[in-house]
């Protein structure tokens, strides 16, 4: 009887941990299993898979240990970070100002949600059609006299500094930011609001130097995610990019899907290194927000 009280307090005990069991299968089984299985076969030679004779075990990263692909990877990356700034940004200044006028324009806040339901590739085709010189736009400013030829309309898509992806990629992921952050900024603005107006601080004295900091964390974190997301995502640069523009993801699905077995361990190769940039950039964060926390700050 002692041993049925004792096991039963045991399993009430860690009834928690059982219910992630299934997630935690999950991704023990798909998520580390196929990063796993991606590394093995990224520095195996695919005796099996080609026709080639690879004997040394790191051909594949040897091969894109070049200038090209350096470059390749600084743009991949820059684009990356750029979008996770200016998501951030943009999400944090929208979020906050939905939270100051909530009780007035929660319409907004709902409006902001539907680009999230568009997939990444629609999303890239319909700014294509927005922004391209022969869009939607250099239609209105050709109509309105404001440009002789649809030809004087500012290169957007497909351009050489990647504006239309960077444009693409802030229509999707805002709205992701500020979905995320919104929520946190409301509770503490009930929460702390009035005692910092008791203490003689406006509104946005209260903002910068109460709501922002202790936001940090969540903030950061969403702004890795959109980070590591848009590293390693490949249909806004597939449709909106240069072909010279030279996106890892691309080329990465390129040598997959176009050249055959002999080039995909090369493919998996890249998107190994993706993923140890975006892991590497997770740990740093990661680091930062328990060196934060041990601080003493909380979120409240």
């Amino acid at each position: 009887m002692l041993r049925i009280t004792k096991n039963t307090f045991q399993i009430k005990k860690y009834k928690g941990l059982l219910g992630l069991l299934p997630a935690l299968l999950f991704m023990l089984c798909f998520f580390i299993g196929g990063i796993l299985r991606s590394l093995y076969l990224s520095v195996n030679s695919q005796t099996g898979m080609t026709s080639l004779s690879h004997h040394d075990s790191f051909w594949a990263y040897k091969e894109l240990a070049n200038l090209s692909f350096a470059h390749s990877l600084g743009v991949t990356a820059g684009i990356a970070l750029l979008t996770a700034l200016l998501a951030g940004m943009i999400g944090l200044l929208a979020a906050l100002f939905l939270a100051a006028r909530s009780y007035r324009w929660k319409w907004v806040y709902i409006l902001l949600q539907l680009p999230m339901g568009i997939p990444h590739l629609l999303a890239a085709y319909i700014l294509m059609q927005v922004f391209m010189q022969s869009g939607w736009y250099s239609r209105f400013a050709f109509h309105l006299g404001l440009i002789d030829s649809f030809e004087n309309f500012p290169i957007l898509i497909h351009d050489d500094w990647g504006i239309g992806v960077i444009l693409a990629y802030l229509w999707k992921e805002v709205p992701f930011i500020v979905l995320l952050i919104y929520p946190f900024i409301l509770k503490l603005l009930s929460d702390w609001k009035e005692t910092s107006a008791s203490l003689g601080a406006s509104l946005t004295q209260t903002v910068l130097w109460v709501i922002v900091p202790m936001l940090m964390p969540i903030w950061a974190g969403g702004m890795w995610v959109v980070f590591a997301f848009t590293l390693g995502a490949y249909e806004i640069p597939a449709l909106l990019a240069r072909t010279s523009f030279g996106s890892v993801p691309v080329m990465a699905w390129q040598e997959y899907s176009q050249f055959g077995l002999d080039r995909q361990p090369i493919a998996i190769a890249m998107n190994m290194i993706l993923a140890v940039i975006s892991l590497i950039t997770g740990i740093i964060l990661i680091y930062l927000q328990l060196k934060w926390y041990k601080q003493g700050r909380r979120v409240w």
